[in-house]
């Protein structure tokens, strides 16, 4: 059971920073609450990155490896105001549950892992733990995460989305794609001089959405969905479309790889003319001023049920009264940059649920979010040992 004090503690802390709006590249506000806390904790080291990764280390009385616990601080936009119940950044308690933008997604389980790092002493653990508090997930899975593991060089990362206090062992991808199919300008009341590039692009868009995609038993199918298109010229003066441009969402399993993805639609694709496909690309200004470049890519991973690392993280949360099942994410976290790209053994592991993530009236139940104190500090207690 946990110290009185901690649990109020906990609570506090996560209301604060739910009470901070922090959308993807604008988390400062989040940040310099969470330095506070990690120093008043008595972190052994705390940082803020040129990126605005916050990053705080403790140093165990015995040796081992290093631990990474990461949590992103940026939420998605609070939309559908006058439908809220309770202001979406009050941080309000009501019905045993604390409500408001991020409470599940993420602000909740990164409040839970600041204090149980925080709180679990030198003697009991080994090795270095290390928190990161990273930027821009909800945005780009990965951007931040990647600078703080060429900094920190973890040997184990735990990623802390929320997933019902399971011990979660591999998550679907997701890659950006644009296709975009060019036709011939002409005067629109001339058709028959051009070629109009939205109706080339409807067999494209058919052969896209009949084309054989992979799965997987635990992750379910591959997904390739059309999110937006747009004609050039734009908005067009009485002239045929010389071209158009398609952006498709790409679930990915793990295995697949860029080059595998684009391949695979070259080859649905390869006997239709005036098509060309790629990966989008983000250019991100942080709210440190220092700029992200990266391509919208981000693998599919698993790691064994039979890896030490699973055997321990199961052993430690049951330790802490948590049942330790194993779970598959169907969603898209930063493990696709520590495990995905890096190769780094990842997990996920966090307190409330997915199904609360973005939604109207998000909250964590208060229980939950000390379930998941608990947790990490099992976690945090028996992660380094060997």
């Amino acid at each position: 059971m946990l110290d009185k004090s901690i649990q109020e503690k906990t609570i506090s802390f996560a209301q604060e920073i739910i009470r901070v709006n922090s959308p993807s590249w604008h988390e400062e506000g989040v940040a310099g609450l969470v330095e506070q806390k990690m120093k008043m904790l008595g972190y052994d080291s705390v940082q803020v990155d040129p990126f605005g990764n916050v990053i705080g280390i403790r140093i165990g009385k015995h040796p081992g490896p290093v631990v990474l616990f990461d949590g992103h601080m940026d939420v998605v936009p609070a939309t559908n105001l006058d439908e809220w119940t309770c202001g979406p950044f009050s941080g309000e308690i009501r019905d045993g549950k604390i409500w408001g933008r991020g409470a599940t997604d993420m602000k909740g389980p990164l409040a839970a892992v600041i204090m149980a790092v925080g709180h679990v002493p030198a003697e009991e653990f080994h090795g270095t733990l290390v928190v990161s508090a990273s930027i821009g997930e909800e945005a780009y899975e990965g951007a931040g995460l990647a600078v703080v593991l060429d900094k920190v060089s973890p040997d184990f990362v735990v990623i802390c989305e929320p997933n019902d206090c399971c011990v979660g062992v591999g998550q679907k991808g997701r890659a950006g794609l644009w296709v975009e199919v060019s036709g011939k300008p002409a005067h629109s009341s001339q058709p028959h001089l051009g070629e109009n590039a939205i109706y080339k692009s409807i067999e494209v868009i058919k052969r896209l959405r009949e084309m054989p995609l992979p799965g997987d038993d635990q992750l379910g199918e591959g997904i390739m969905e059309l999110v937006d298109g747009i004609s050039s010229p734009y908005p067009s003066l009485a002239t045929v479309p010389v071209s158009f441009r398609m952006r498709y969402d790409r679930r990915l399993m793990p295995g697949e790889t860029a080059e595998s993805v684009l391949n695979s639609i070259k080859l649905v694709l390869k006997d239709l003319p005036d098509w060309r496909v790629g990966f989008s690309e983000a250019k991100i200004n942080t709210f440190t001023g220092k700029t992200i470049q990266a391509l919208d890519f981000h693998p599919g991973w698993f790691i064994s049920s039979a890896s030490p690392w699973i055997n321990r993280a199961q052993a430690g949360l049951l330790g802490s009264g948590i049942e330790a099942k194993l779970s598959f994410a169907h969603y898209c976290t930063n493990g696709s940059q520590s495990a995905g790209v890096e190769n780094i053994p990842t997990m996920i592991f966090g307190p409330s649920s997915i199904l609360l993530a973005h939604v109207i009236d998000e909250y964590i139940e208060i229980s939950e979010l000390l379930r998941g104190v608990e947790g990490y500090l099992g976690l945090a207690r028996i992660l380094g040992q060997r």
